[in-house]
């Protein structure tokens, strides 16, 4: 009996999975910078 798991596939979802996450977390950081140096203005 075989799984019913692509691993090809899987793997492809799981890079594109950690890209995306890589993305959101420089746009959260970027965002946090912006917010830091707004709020140093705001002196």
């Amino acid at each position: 009996m075989k799984p019913n798991v692509d691993r090809a596939e899987e793997t492809v979802d799981l890079m594109a999975a950690s890209t995306a996450y890589n993305a959101n977390i420089t746009a959260l950081n970027i965002v946090k910078t912006m917010t830091m140096k707004a709020l140093e203005l705001g002196k």
